[in-house]
């Protein structure tokens, strides 16, 4: 088996990957209107990636909606390769990104199917249930500095 690579994307090829990941996961799998997933956002966004071989398997992208504050959005793992530790390592990427960044929490609208899946990745719900896309999420934070 070929071992996965959590990256910050770099260059059109990988960048391409993850928005293939995002195309197929949400707009054919989950039926996410386009206009919807492709919110012109990602240009002022860090995109990562999971990348077996040369494929990317797996992507988020995190928003930096007001200074010192970092927002994980779609993220998303290919079906094949799900319950596999992917997700898990996009999130510990992207975390010490925001680290050496200086970020001192993250955010996330987690899709309430999700929900156990962040929760064992030290994200906390915090609030009431909500919809986007019409499938219902809930926010949900971790702290990632210890002051």
């Amino acid at each position: 088996m070929t071992s996965i690579v959590f990256k910050q994307a770099t260059g059109k090829a990988e960048l391409n990957g993850a928005f293939s990941v995002r195309r197929e996961v949400f707009i054919v799998e989950q039926e996410i209107d386009e206009a919807e997933e492709w919110d012109g956002l990602d240009d002022a966004c860090l995109h990562f990636v999971a990348k077996s071989g040369r494929k990317v398997v797996g992507t988020a992208r995190v928003r930096f909606p007001e200074l010192g504050h970092a927002k994980i959005e779609r993220m998303a793992v290919l079906k094949p390769q799900r319950r596999q530790g992917i997700g898990a390592g996009i999130l510990a990427c992207l975390e010490q990104t925001l680290r050496e960044k200086r970020i001192d929490e993250a955010v996330l609208h987690a899709q309430i199917t999700a929900v156990p899946f962040y929760l064992s990745c030290g994200y906390e719900a915090d609030g009431a249930h909500f919809y986007e896309a019409n499938i219902e999420h809930v926010k949900m934070a971790k702290r990632l500095s210890s002051g």
